[in-house]
């Protein structure tokens, strides 16, 4: 079978990856997940605390339709259901990535990790 994977734009505050997935479980079977974290500001430590904050993320379900159907049916849709949820009134965005694999965002964060070890390696030279 093939993999697909989904395309979180994004992430509320607060929101952490175990909750993601718990989310999204109910739909199909995950086999990756990784949302990426902001790099915070001064302003941004002061309003949101000390946590990690997530703005993005992506999915990986184990069938490729199992993927394209949770795009399309929660796109828009609110996230809790409930009143007493924190993120009751907060709404998915998200899309299917026709013909994307989980090792295209594992190489592009390599190339980038790769990139900034090399630039401060060029950096220590220079001094």
């Amino acid at each position: 079978m093939t993999r697909g994977v989904v395309y979180l734009s994004r992430i509320p505050p607060h929101l952490r990856p175990g909750k993601v997935r718990r989310l999204l479980e109910q739909h199909g079977e995950i086999t990756n997940l990784y949302l990426a974290a902001a790099n915070k500001t001064r302003e941004d430590k002061k309003k949101y605390g000390r946590g990690k904050r997530f703005v993005e993320g992506w999915v990986e379900f184990a069938e490729k339709k199992i993927a394209k159907r949770v795009a399309a049916s929660l796109n828009g849709e609110r996230m809790g259901r409930g009143s007493r949820d924190r993120h009751a009134d907060d709404l998915w965005s998200m899309k299917y990535l026709r013909g994307f694999e989980w090792r295209h965002l594992t190489e592009k964060q390599a190339y980038e990790r790769w990139k900034r070890i090399t630039s401060d390696k060029v950096a220590v030279r220079a001094l």
